[in-house]
């Protein structure tokens, strides 16, 4: 199944996620303790003077919700708290889906 993933930072963690953002960029490519999940598509959502970021946005598939969850609980800006609040959801890809 598809899955949107929106992550929304907690108010003061801008010091943590850009301490642990290379380490997070680098988790979404490789990531052996979730080899059920894919990565499609991710970056930083931004403040709207989009100076800051603030938020993380996902698309991923995965055979559940829960490997959803694990997999955000587990990346870098997941374990160190930067996240307040974690939306995940299915998702129907239906435009720019690789063939």
């Amino acid at each position: 199944m598809y899955v949107a993933v929106f992550a929304t930072d907690k108010p003061g963690t801008a010091d943590a996620r850009r301490e642990h953002f290379n380490a997070f960029v680098e988790y979404l490519r490789e990531h052996p303790n979730h080899p059920d999940v894919a990565v499609h598509h991710g970056g930083p959502t931004l403040s709207e003077d989009a100076s800051t970021m603030i938020g993380t946005l996902l698309v991923l598939e995965a055979p559940s919700l829960d490997a959803v969850r694990a997999f955000v609980a587990d990346s870098p800006l997941g374990r160190a708290g930067v996240y307040g609040d974690v939306q995940v959801r299915p998702w129907e890809w239906r435009t720019g889906k690789p063939e």
